[in-house]
């Protein structure tokens, strides 16, 4: 096919070529290769302790008030929890100093951060869609209309140093729902915010 439409379509292709090609090399390099596993995908035991008991007696019961019992309300339609634990936390940062190091091309997240990583390009989608799937009850819960269906996500880690990034001034994300987790390797960091559109939410300071 000629015109426009036909060579989007090309480079499109050539792109996703490419980028599979990256994720099938690096899969056999990688440090923690149960993070890549197609298989299993994400496994109940990377999520909090907190997490994981608050969203197995939601899946015995139905009731969502576990999930919602967990959750701290730090702004109107803002919502932090423990997500992760901390040896996923440690398992996930050691993996993508691992990438940054190797060498390979790394797809920076938005146009605002000159550091980070999009997890979904090399090679993690189909664990952190299985995670999307864990806490796809969680958003339904605190946001019935924009929670009621995650069908896709875009999953990334940033850096910020004093002498790189320093910090992300307030914009808008194009989803429904978006959600924070900082892998801090210090487990009073590992907190996730959950934010619906639309809503005001304060300004992070900045390094």
């Amino acid at each position: 096919e000629g015109g426009f439409g036909g060579v989007l379509w090309r480079r499109l292709a050539s792109r996703h070529l490419r980028q599979v090609r990256y994720e099938n090399k690096y899969r056999s390099l990688a440090k923690a290769p149960r993070l890549f596993d197609l298989e299993a995908g994400f496994r109940r035991e990377w999520l909090a302790p907190s997490f994981a008991a608050a969203l197995e007696a939601y899946e015995a019961s139905g009731d969502t008030g576990p999930l919602r019992g967990m959750l701290d309300e730090v702004s109107p339609g803002v919502y932090t929890f423990e997500m992760l634990s901390l040896p996923c936390c440690d398992a996930l940062l050691d993996e993508v100093d691992a990438y940054e190091a190797s060498g390979m091309p790394a797809m920076r997240p938005n146009s605002m951060n000159n550091y980070g990583l999009i997890l979904n390009e090399i090679g993690l989608r189909a664990s952190l869609s299985r995670l999307q799937a864990a806490i796809a009850p969680l958003a339904r819960a605190v946001f019935p209309a924009e929670g009621r269906s995650l069908d896709d996500h875009h999953s990334f880690v940033v850096s910020y140093k004093p002498t790189e990034d320093r910090g992300l001034d307030m914009h808008t994300a194009c989803s429904e729902s978006s959600s924070t987790h900082r892998p801090h390797r210090s487990p009073s960091r590992r907190v996730r915010k959950l934010g619906r559109l639309g809503r005001h939410a304060q300004r992070l300071p900045r390094l």
